[in-house]
């Protein structure tokens, strides 16, 4: 999918300005702009142009990353998500590791990894865990599912700008990669005091890392794009006939 935004910027003068009709007093409204992205830092205002896979674009004045140019189309974005779904079942309902104190191996689960967590006193550190391996991964990957299916279709789902934002934001707190590592750390760890074998909730855990991963770089703004594009003409409705025009017998 390629992230059609670019570094060039906009004085905010040339924006247009539109009136409600309302009287002289009316507040002033901006036009809907799907040609320009805004910098999530500065508040930037840039031209959007067409990025090839590979390219990059970055704010002028901040330098923050504005967009990328990827292969993975809409389609791609979901088989990604629907993946994504797999392993994670996976990694909650297997075995995330095989722990041999006295010759019988015991596994145990993430839920269980976490419930011992918190009847050892340490329900704060419970509570980080599942929420950043488990809750919020879940919400990403649920709110994924929920609006790349229909857009795959070219539909806009119900309440896309609030799912958007809460995407955004669930996005920042799945810490599925640390996760990763602290659980590879404890494995390492843990091999001297007792036979631990990692379990398959490990490697879909892995696996849903790279997923999540890949689905965050190729960014938001492609699907902030084209729903604002479907909402314009939605709003637009079918073209009208001419009344001029004899209708047809």
């Amino acid at each position: 999918m390629t992230d059609s935004t670019a570094s060039r910027p906009v004085p905010t003068a040339d924006l247009p300005v539109e009136a409600v009709d309302a009287g002289a007093d009316a507040p002033a409204v901006l036009c809907p702009r799907h040609d320009l992205v805004i910098c999530e830092q500065c508040d930037a205002v840039h031209q959007r142009v067409p990025l090839q896979p590979g390219e990059t674009a970055h704010c002028r004045r901040c330098r923050a990353l504005l967009g990328r140019g990827h292969r993975v189309s809409l389609p791609g974005l979901l088989a990604l998500a629907i993946g994504g779904l797999v392993c994670f079942v996976i990694g909650n309902l297997t075995p995330l590791v095989w722990i041999s104190v006295r010759g019988s191996p015991d596994p145990v689960t993430l839920p269980e990894a976490l419930w011992q967590t918190w009847e050892a006193g340490q329900p704060l550190g419970a509570m980080l865990a599942g929420a950043t391996a488990m809750v919020f991964p879940f919400i990403v990957i649920a709110l994924r599912l929920y609006l790349l299916w229909p857009m795959t279709r070219r539909r806009l789902p119900q309440g896309f700008m609030p799912a958007m934002r809460l995407l955004r934001f669930a996005t920042r707190w799945s810490m599925v990669e640390v996760f990763m590592l602290g659980a590879l750390v404890a494995v390492v760890r843990s091999a001297g005091l007792a036979s631990v074998v990692p379990g398959p909730a490990l490697f879909a855990y892995g696996v849903l890392t790279v997923l999540l991963t890949s689905s965050s770089a190729a960014g938001l703004h492609r699907l902030w794009q084209l729903g604002s594009e479907w909402q314009a003409e939605q709003q637009a409705g079918p073209a009208q006939p001419d009344p001029g025009e004899a209708a047809p017998r």
